[in-house]
């Protein structure tokens, strides 16, 4: 071992002396090295010379399949510092970090350029939740997970860690520091918990009306769902959380004060979707490149029958939503584990207009054999294309869509 290391060192002394000469160049001119450099090289480039990092440009998204980066933009692919076999991806951040749960249901944040890696708090830490069995079962208190009007139920939830990462684990999104996490509860909760640097658990955002619930003997018979108000998706902009709930509503978080650290709540901050009725469907927030926000519908008539998309774009005044066919110079990726936009103009190679998505769009285990494969679909032309080259057999963990990047 101690060989190993003396053998990193002396080839990190090396890579650092043959690009001493280099480093002395001129930022734009390393810049314009960078851009001329093949997918791989370019993150050994960037990797080399950090400093000059945000003179370079951005990577294009990239499909995270399997310890196998694919760049849709070059049709390449190159191992990183993946996480196991068995870790799901819940998300994903600007500065190149993903978030993965293990075969334990551990959280952990990684840079897969990098390998640069930090536990998360465990599950177990929310009040709420209590690890038995050695860790490989979860009990959850089920009426601190409910939202809405009550009756609310007596009772408890057992998980093994397995369903963990499908029952309660449904998207993490990290501030632009990861200093602070946003948790999605899987969709038959829906309910967002919160962790902060240095404070070492997860704390459970408290009902949007302040009245916790209090389970009562004439609940009767209920069904373990999502409220309406529920949170299925979120985002971070402009240094606060943003979610959209099950009805369509976009709530803005804030931390409270001093006396209750850690613990955020929600406000409504614009007027609710206009939702289709007649069709399944499910949201993703995302923020577009000049800092609107929008909400990409994904409707489904039936499981062999494939997705459309709609794009509500709500206004700078945020008074209302308006349904569009045009996005600009962008386009969008939309994953249940994260959702990207980002501009044509920078990433030529990419379809302006068009929606990027995988056809296994679900954290639960797959049920047949089918193969999966990455879509676009444009929003003009209502037509879908196959992505070639991309193709694999179903199977755990989902792939995510991820931006390299080195901090």
């Amino acid at each position: 071992m101690g060989r190993k290391r003396h053998r990193n060192k002396a080839a990190a002394a090396a890579v650092a002396a043959a690009a001493a000469p280099v480093a002395s160049l001129p930022v734009d001119m390393l810049a314009n090295i960078h851009a001329r450099l093949s997918f791989l090289d370019r993150l050994t480039f960037a990797a080399v010379f950090r400093t000059s990092r945000d003179a370079f440009k951005p990577e294009a998204p990239c499909l995270l399949l399997h310890g196998t980066i694919f760049s849709l933009a070059e049709r390449r692919a190159a191992a990183v510092r993946a996480p196991g076999p068995d870790h799901a991806v819940l998300g994903s951040s600007s500065r190149g970090r993903l978030v993965t749960a293990d075969d334990r249901a551990r959280l952990c944040l990684l840079n897969p350029v990098t390998g640069e890696r930090r536990a998360l708090p465990a599950i177990d830490t929310s009040p709420h939740i209590f690890a038995h069995g050695g860790r490989h079962h979860f009990t959850v208190d089920v009426k601190w997970f409910l939202r809405g009007p009550p009756p609310y139920p007596y009772g408890t939830m057992t998980y093994t860690t397995e369903r963990v990462r499908h029952a309660l684990y449904r998207k993490v999104v990290l501030s632009d520091s990861a200093d602070v996490a946003m948790l999605i509860t899987g969709p038959e909760y829906g309910v967002a918990a919160f962790a902060t640097a240095g404070g070492g658990a997860w704390r459970l955002a408290p009902p949007r009306d302040g009245i916790e619930p209090i389970p009562t003997s004439e609940a009767g018979s209920w069904r373990l769902w999502h409220s309406r108000n529920g949170v299925e998706d979120a985002v971070h902009h402009e240094g606060r959380f943003y979610s959209v709930t099950y009805s369509g509503e976009v709530e803005a978080w804030e931390e409270r004060e001093a006396d209750a650290a850690g613990v955020f709540t929600s406000a409504v901050v614009a007027p609710s979707l206009l939702l289709p009725a007649d069709t399944d469907h499910r949201k993703y927030l995302v923020v577009a490149p000049a800092g609107r926000l929008m909400v990409v519908l994904k409707e489904t008539t039936g499981r062999r029958t494939s997705p459309s998309f709609k794009v509500q774009v709500l206004d700078a005044s945020r008074q209302g939503w308006k349904e569009t066919d045009d996005i600009g110079e962008a386009a969008l990726f939309v994953a249940v584990n994260g959702s990207l936009c980002v501009s044509t103009r920078e990433h030529p190679e990419l379809k302006a207009g068009c929606v990027y998505y995988y056809t296994e769009d679900d954290l639960g285990p797959y049920d047949d054999d089918e193969e999966n494969g990455v879509r676009v679909f444009s929003l003009k032309d209502r037509r879908t294309e196959t992505v070639e080259g991309l193709g694999w057999g179903r199977s755990w963990p989902p792939p995510a869509w991820f931006i390299p990047s080195i901090p």
